[in-house]
Order: C-alpha cells, then sequence, then structure tokens
C-alpha cells in the first residue's frame, strides 16, 4: 500500500509528517509512505503577521488543495492550524497522542516580565495573555520557524524574549531552550496545540480504518471538545482564546479563557463531561463564555485584526 503524504517543509513539518509515517509503518509494516513537499501561504510570506494572512487556513488550505486533487492521500497539520471547519469532501481522520500542549518562554521567565521588556509572538492570544499578566510589555510581532526565533531571543536581537509551543521545541530537541513552561491554569495555550492533525478525503476508507489504529482516544476527545468550543465561539485560531484539558478517573475536564487584545478584561469558565461527551463539553463551555460576554472579546480583538491587516 503506497501512502502520499503531504507536508510542508519546516524543520518541524518535516518531523511531524515522519512522525506520522513512522507511526503508521508500525500498524502496517508493509504501507510504503512517501513525503510530497507542500508550500502554504504563510510559508511563501514570512513578512506578514499570522493574521494578516487570513490566519484561518494559512498554513493548511494549499495541502488540503492537494489533497481534493488527489495529488496526495494524506496531509499532516499541527492541529492548532487546521480550521475548526474542514473542505467539504474531507475528515481529521485521526489524531495520534498529544505532546505537551503548553506554551513556553524563552530568554525570561513569567516572574522577570517588566514594563518595556520586548517580547516577540505572532499571536494575538499569547500577546492578549501577555498583557494581562503585565501590562506595559513590548510585544513585537516576530514569524518564521523555531531556531531563527530562539536565536533572536538569546542574542536579544531586537526581542528580549518570545514564546513558543513546548511540543515544538521537545519535538526539534531544543527543550532546554525554554526559560519556563508556563502553568496551563495561568498561561492557557491554544486549541489542538502539540497535537497533530491526519486528514483524509471522507471516501479513502481503507486509508481511514489504517489511520484509526494510530489514535489516541484521549487526544481526540481533547481535541474535539476544544474544537467544539471554537465553534460555538464563532472564532478562528487567530483569536484570544486559550484553553486546557484535563483528566481525573476517565472525566475530562475544559477550562477556557478569552482575553481581550490590551489584556485588561479577560474570562473563563470550565465544562466537565466523559470522553465521549467531547462535542458536548465545548459547546457547553462555550455558552458559559459567551453569557459571560465572550462575543464582545472577540469582537473588538476582531476589530484589532482587520485594523492591522490594512497597515
Amino acid at each position: 500500500m503506497e501512502i502520499r503524504l503531504g507536508t510542508r517543509r519546516s524543520e518541524l513539518a518535516i518531523w511531524q509528517a515522519s512522525h506520522v509515517a513512522d507511526l503508521i509503518r508500525g500498524v502496517e509494516p508493509a504501507a510504503e509512505v512517501r513525503l510530497v513537499f507542500v508550500s502554504s501561504a504563510g510559508d511563501n510570506d514570512r513578512r506578514s503577521a499570522f493574521h494578516q494572512l487570513g490566519g484561518i487556513g494559512a498554513f493548511t488550505k494549499e495541502s488540503e488543495d492537494t489533497l481534493l486533487r488527489n495529488e496526495v492521500d494524506l496531509v499532516v497539520h499541527s492541529l492548532k492550524d487546521l480550521p475548526t471547519k474542514l473542505q467539504p469532501g474531507l475528515v481529521l481522520a485521526a489524531v495520534p497522542k498529544r505532546e505537551d500542549p503548553r506554551d513556553a518562554i524563552c530568554g525570561v521567565t513569567l516572574s522577570e516580565l517588566q514594563p518595556g521588556l520586548r517580547v516577540g509572538t505572532g499571536s494575538i492570544r499569547r500577546k492578549a495573555q501577555l498583557l494581562d499578566l503585565c501590562n506595559g510589555l513590548d510585544i513585537r510581532t516576530i514569524r518564521g520557524n523555531v531556531s531563527p526565533r530562539l536565536c533572536k531571543a538569546k542574542n536579544r536581537e531586537g526581542i528580549d524574549a518570545t514564546l513558543l509551543a513546548a511540543a515544538g521545541l521537545s519535538r526539534l530537541g531544543l527543550l532546554h531552550e525554554a526559560s519556563q513552561i508556563l502553568d496551563a491554569h495561568v498561561f492557557p495555550y491554544a486549541v489542538g496545540q502539540g497535537a497533530l492533525a491526519a486528514e483524509a478525503r471522507e471516501e479513502d476508507t481503507a486509508l481511514i480504518a489504517l489511520l484509526q489504529k494510530i489514535e489516541d482516544r484521549r487526544s481526540r476527545s481533547e481535541v474535539d471538545a476544544e474544537r467544539a468550543l471554537m465553534r460555538s465561539l464563532n472564532a478562528g485560531c487567530s483569536l484570544p482564546v486559550g484553553v486546557s484539558a484535563t483528566w481525573l478517573a476517565g472525566t475530562l475536564t475544559l477550562r477556557g479563557q478569552v482575553t481581550h487584545p490590551d489584556g485588561r478584561r479577560k474570562i473563563a469558565d470550565e465544562s466537565v463531561g466523559l470522553a465521549d461527551q467531547a462535542d458536548a463539553i465545548g459547546r457547553s463551555l462555550g455558552h458559559k463564555l459567551l453569557q459571560q460576554g465572550a462575543e464582545e472579546i472577540l469582537k473588538a480583538a476582531l476589530r484589532t485584526v482587520e485594523e492591522q491587516r490594512t497597515i
């Protein structure tokens, strides 16, 4: 069985695709998995901020298009980049075991944050949550692969610190570069962060059945609940929604936080349920947050995105 696996060319994307390829070979030794490289809008434009690229689908649409054109058989994404609504004909076929989903700060620790400190991030969520913790930070927009961003922080090239996903650092053998792994209750992470998405055509039932063998049930429940939350809020991955998922005796607790872009207001709540109630957990949490004013905060965030796109 030959499987054409689509992936971006970044060091982290290749690691992720190769990892999924190894998982497939582990459950189906006869599988011949071949990587096919695809460029995304986010890869082709490295100067614009993430939200200026349109946010949703900036790193996934081209890969999905190659899948729909039958140029590849599946694509692997960082799940946090995957839109909550997939293109017609495509399915999230499998979510392998999730890596640590938390954020990491590199260059300083949270206790060392102070007004005027230059922190580089391209994420509105991270910016909002940083300003909530320390008003007066000098947040600077920064994009690019993991290693160059680390170098900028280490060498104080325009920034004193940067935030990255702990999972990405771990996968590249760079976790030792983190000054601190951030407590998810203090600094909730992005929806789907640390998880991988294996996306396939809905019609390819044999491949989907194979991919189901590499799925991790708990990881899938977590991300399904998180994505249901985003759908209920009608929020894209570029907006300031943070989450944390925890388990106790087979019960999933999903906590969500929506933070105003200026960091001066936030709302948070949680919802609890069993693993097979993931969608209901996310929808319930979304309803609670909307009742507390999440829509107003998200509209303010969207206005911020639109204003920055026009600059």
